[in-house]
């Protein structure tokens, strides 16, 4: 599947897809899926906080 970076309109393969310009600001980045999958790959996603009162079934 191809990606497309919004904001250079470059095509990047789903298998490769990494932000070429992560430091670069980027008005797209906060819905962007080459940001998101980059961060999945990377382990960084964010994690929903537990339940603490153990009572959340």
């Amino acid at each position: 599947m191809e990606l497309v970076c919004e904001k250079y309109q470059e095509k990047v393969d789903s298998e490769k897809a990494v932000c070429q310009r992560p430091t670069e600001y980027c008005k797209f980045r906060s819905a962007c899926l080459l940001h998101f999958l980059a961060r999945e790959k990377a382990g960084e996603e964010k994690k929903e906080p537990e339940d603490m009162g153990g009572e959340g079934k």
